[in-house]
């Protein structure tokens, strides 16, 4: 039972991997991550190329990865998005093959429907022991759930586990079990988890971004959603933080109890759960070293799998299709209430779709936030420039300047009349897509054009968008 081998080049080799296959790994080291280049090195070393990666996500801890797809030991990617750096390479034609972007529950979705077999899964642990146990919690570089690792290994025709802490007893709690794991590689490091946190995850205190928190916070109270046995995902942006602690006094003050709150974890969610506001956590990925702990130290902090979370083929449904709203951001808004969140106005891709679609198609309220503006361009456009989520799953979009509905949804008219009647500035989308332009001019519709080098799936396989070269990159 003992299945540790000395270097990854020995696992991969045992796995049988050849040119052409497919392999996976997990971001919830984030800008941490110090595996995905150990890995590529190893395959490189193997003299294997032309492979296709299907990690859960790219992020700037995965930068490293550049030379192996120069070099064409990486051709392609299905992924839910890219850091900007590889966003860079992939619009200007540095990946060989065209790249498939999908949500957080569209990738295990994929995974079950045949869409993306992946033949070597790499998962890091914080620990292990000889025989493959393994979680995200103990040991020195822990890093907490492993939510898109557990959808991975139920998949996966080889699984090698990577961790820098490898336990002559056996491992409990136990994340991923023996049964799962062909090989264990016992590395210096995994990475540092410290990088998790990348985004200074904590509540903004501007003038700008405190103002659309409190139309936020007063939407949903006054929506009738936040009530005894709510369910919530409040997001890791800086105004979702804001609206999340303005929530949490809310909360207290009459006394509710939400039945859970899930998606990533962070501290004030923990808090949250401590004082009584929460009965559960369920977790895909802890964002930051407080919601680690408490994954490791309280049982009603569940470790779910992505699957589980958001996957529309999960058995009875998702645990997303239990939200009663949810908060979430956009680079990009339109007039149809259609939400950007890949690309940037310039049509550069700096991030991805994650989690965003599923929870909005799940929640009974959709909310996006974002200011009016950044810099000179503004966020509401006459078409996003690529489409991540449809507004037909877009109830509410909040910015300091107000806050518009969507009426073209049936169930939002009578939400629209709350919100009015409590006082809240409704006002129609284009009238604030009219003020954005007194600031930022009328800019002209961005065509990008030439050659598709990324697709964007919708959670149920269908494809949303194409990513187009971008010449200025």
């Amino acid at each position: 039972m003992d299945k540790v081998v000395n270097s990854l080049r020995e696992a991969i080799r045992l796995c049988g991997l050849e040119d052409g296959m497919t392999i996976s790994f997990h971001h919830c080291l984030r800008g941490g991550d110090a595996v995905s280049v150990q890995i590529a090195e190893a395959i490189r070393s193997l003299g294997i190329r032309d492979l296709t990666v299907a990690p859960s996500s790219l992020t700037g801890g995965n930068d490293g990865l550049e030379d192996y797809i120069r070099d064409g030991t990486f051709t392609r990617f299905q992924t839910s998005g890219f850091s900007p750096a590889l966003g860079r390479l992939l619009q200007s034609g540095g990946i060989r093959q065209v790249c498939e972007l999908r949500t957080h529950g569209g990738r295990p979705a994929a995974l079950k429907r045949g869409d993306i077999r992946i033949d070597v899964a790499f998962v890091a642990a914080s620990t292990a022991d000889r025989n493959g146990n393994c979680n995200g919690i103990g040991g020195h570089s822990a890093f907490g759930a492993m939510g898109y690792s557990l959808t991975d290994v139920r998949y996966a025709r080889k699984v090698i586990v990577i961790t820098d802490e490898l336990s002559p007893y056996a491992v409990a709690p136990v994340s991923i079990g023996q049964e799962q794991v062909d090989y264990v590689v016992p590395v210096e490091t995994i990475g540092d988890p410290a990088g998790i946190a990348t985004g200074a995850m904590r509540p903004d205190r501007s003038p700008l971004n405190r103002r659309i928190a409190e139309l936020t916070a007063k939407a949903i109270i006054c929506s009738g959603h936040l009530r005894e046995g709510a369910a919530m995902q409040t997001g890791s942006g800086k105004i979702s933080l804001s609206v999340a602690g303005q929530i949490e006094r809310y909360m207290m003050d009459r006394q509710i109890s939400g039945d859970f709150a899930m998606g990533g974890i962070t501290a004030i969610l923990v808090r949250m759960r401590k004082e009584g506001l929460l009965r559960t956590l369920y977790d895909t990925q802890s964002f930051d070293q407080t919601a680690i702990r408490s994954l490791a130290e309280d049982p009603a902090h569940c470790e779910v799998s992505a699957e589980a979370y958001a996957s529309p083929l999960a058995k009875g449904g998702p645990i997303v299709d239990g939200l009663d709203f949810v908060i979430l951001g956009a680079t990009e808004i339109d007039v149809d209430f259609n939400v950007n969140v890949i690309t940037n106005s310039n049509n550069q891709v700096i991030s991805g779709a994650g989690g965003h679609g599923d929870t909005a198609e799940g929640a009974k309220m959709t909310v996006i936030t974002a200011p009016l503006f950044r810099g000179k361009y503004p966020v509401i456009v006459d078409r996003v420039t690529t489409l991540t989520t449809p507004g037909r799953f877009v109830d509410v979009f909040v910015c300091q300047e107000g806050i518009a509905v969507n009426t073209a949804v049936q169930k939002n008219r009578e939400l629209a009349d709350r919100l009015r009647d409590a006082g809240l500035p409704v006002l129609d989308i284009h009238d604030l897509q009219r003020r954005a332009e007194r600031y930022t001019g009328k800019l002209p519709p961005l065509k990008p054009g030439g050659q598709t080098v990324g697709l964007v799936y919708w959670r149920d396989g269908t494809v949303l968008d194409e990513i187009k070269m971008n010449d200025e990159l």
